[in-house]
């Protein structure tokens, strides 16, 4: 209870420092070492900029979730977990990106491992890469548009991890299907705040056993704040998400009670190191799913690194 408590009120102090400075003048504020143009990436990984020509970004993210109620696969039903028993899990990934050109950005996401931690029943870890996904963002907007950035992107998930001939204490490291995710992230930039928001769609394909695992939408809203001090550049953003995944299909056919859907809080807070050196947290809470409040909280950790490659002489 206690952690629940900290998390909104780290939510509510958030949005009292964006709102008490939400309107003023940046050549106002010029003593309060707030910058005016951030990098613009969030722990939720919206990058409504892309990256200039020869640009690389290494990114490293983790996601810790940690259950407080979970759905029951044969009633429907969201159940508390009860006092005597852990539910949560890890997840990490690793994210590249490419700046072809000043508007054009390749990447590619590799989920490198999971941990599901059911005690007291054991841990099981998904050893091995999940599905990697590759694709492009495009910038609609020219990047003399200092207020606004609008960017779109499609990526193609490949069926590369395991799904198939799972023991009892391993665990499917992939859906064994195609996904094909198109999104569009923008940008807008108030006087000392930046707000990113998002919708998206993927669809995915049935996997070789006749399962398709239901299509996902869902959008992100956030705000961004950063202060520049003599210890190095910190940022703080806060603001909410959802998703809805669809119902699962066999050979055509839906299978009941396998929707699923959430809204979250998110806060979240950085520090630039060393000019292209970044660490990001933050702290997602589930308000409402699957008609329950209150269900789970999830812990993320993100380390970027930008670099640039030396132009051909």
């Amino acid at each position: 209870m206690m952690k629940k408590k900290m998390i909104l009120l780290l939510f509510g102090l958030l949005l009292f420092t964006v709102m008490s400075s939400y309107g003023q003048n940046p050549e106002t504020l010029q003593d309060t070492g707030l910058v005016k143009k951030p990098v613009f990436i969030s722990v939720l990984n919206l990058r409504p900029v892309t990256l200039n020509k020869r640009r690389i970004l290494f990114s490293l993210h983790a996601e810790y979730p940690e259950f407080y109620k979970y759905k029951d696969p044969k009633s429907g039903e969201t159940i508390r977990v009860p006092e005597t028993t852990v539910l949560n899990e890890a997840y990490y990934f690793g994210h590249v990106i490419y700046g072809l050109t000043d508007r054009i950005n390749l990447f590619t996401i590799l989920p490198v491992a999971s941990v599901h931690h059911y005690s007291p029943s054991g841990t099981i870890i998904g050893k091995g890469f999940g599905d990697i996904v590759l694709g492009g963002i495009y910038s609609l907007f020219d990047s003399k548009n200092i207020e606004n950035s609008l960017t779109t992107s499609i990526a193609i998930g490949l069926p590369t991890g395991k799904y198939k001939n799972i023991g009892s204490y391993d665990y499917p490291l992939g859906l064994g299907a195609f996904k094909f995710k198109g999104d569009i992230t923008g940008l807008h930039r108030f006087n000392v705040l930046d707000m990113m928001y998002s919708v998206y769609y993927e669809y995915r394909t049935d996997n070789s056993e006749g399962l398709h695992v239901g299509d996902e939408t869902g959008a992100n809203l956030t705000f961004q704040k950063q202060i520049n001090t003599s210890y190095g550049k910190f940022g703080l953003e806060g603001g909410m998400y959802g998703y809805w995944n669809f119902k699962d299909k066999k050979n055509g056919t839906y299978i009941p009670l396998t929707d699923d859907y959430a809204v979250n809080l998110i806060v979240g807070a950085w520090y630039n190191y060393l000019k292209d050196l970044y660490l990001r947290f933050g702290v997602s809470y589930t308000i409402y799913q699957n008609k329950s409040w209150l269900t789970k909280y999830k812990v993320l950790i993100q380390l970027d690194y930008h670099f640039q490659l030396n132009k051909n002489k």
